[in-house]
């Protein structure tokens, strides 16, 4: 059974007035320079290690530019620094520590369980599987733009989410954060609304996105709407995100 988008002249138009709406923020500026630049993010094993964190954070949790997450992750030196996680001798009661500390922070409990799960997967042979990837989508990057990027992009989502606390969406958020990706986006309810709205072909729901087929399935039609619009998907998913929060600084250095 073959499923196929179709794509037509409004749902062009209405996708770029939307867009066109927010080119101005700081936020989609910030997107522009950090994943369409020229300039190519180098991988770190410190800077995945953060995004790693602040995707478990902002699972059930809203990341705008005054929220309590937003605020933690920029505290310098970070306080779950990949260093300093390093160095302590029970790495669960560490990072519950320090999360609890920080007021506003949920699931703190929970989150410290899969920090130390994470840190063990990651040391183990976890390691050399993300550098590994992360090359990839370097190379990716230095490339002229193509759809072809998808495949790459997609297989380092996946491979992520053998980490805990990764699923779809964040798997997703965590590379488009480190400046890697432009094709593959964290999809959720404000995208799922904002479609809904728009005249997509069928009702959405948020339920779903925990199902990577499903996940793969509504991405390929975001895909193929923003490939005729001549759209990154990257730059519409900070066209929403956008939307929904108050201006970001200028010169802010998150998501």
């Amino acid at each position: 059974m073959e499923f196929k988008w179709v794509v037509n002249k409004e749902d062009i138009e209405r996708l770029n007035n939307f867009v066109d709406k927010f080119k101005g923020n700081n936020f989609v500026k910030g997107r522009v320079k950090r994943n369409l630049s020229d300039s190519i993010p180098q991988f770190t094993e410190s800077e995945f290690w953060k995004w790693m964190i602040g995707c478990l954070l902002t699972t059930q949790q809203r990341s705008g530019p005054n929220s309590r997450i937003s605020k933690f992750l920029i505290i310098t030196p970070f306080p779950l620094s990949y260093d300093s996680c390093k160095k302590t001798k029970n790495l669960k009661n560490y990072s519950y520590e320090v999360l609890t500390k920080s007021r506003g922070i949920r699931r703190t409990n929970k989150i410290s369980e899969e920090i130390k799960f994470n840190f063990d997967w990651l040391v183990n042979d976890g390691w050399e599987k993300i550098i590994n990837i992360s090359e990839k989508l370097m190379e990716a990057r230095k490339q002229k733009p193509s759809t072809e990027n998808i495949k790459v992009e997609r297989e380092a989502c996946l491979l992520v989410q053998d980490l805990k606390g990764i699923g779809p969406k964040q798997s997703r958020n965590l590379w488009q954060a480190m400046g890697l990706t432009r094709y593959e986006i964290p999809i959720d309810s404000r995208i799922i609304k904002w479609l809904n709205k728009n005249e997509f072909p069928f009702t959405l729901s948020p339920s779903g996105l925990s199902d990577e087929n499903y996940y793969q399935m509504l991405m390929g039609g975001i895909q193929e709407w923003c490939e005729r619009a001549d759209i990154f998907p990257c730059i519409f998913d900070a066209a929403i995100f956008s939307s929904y929060d108050e201006e970001w600084p200028e010169d802010y250095e998150l998501w």
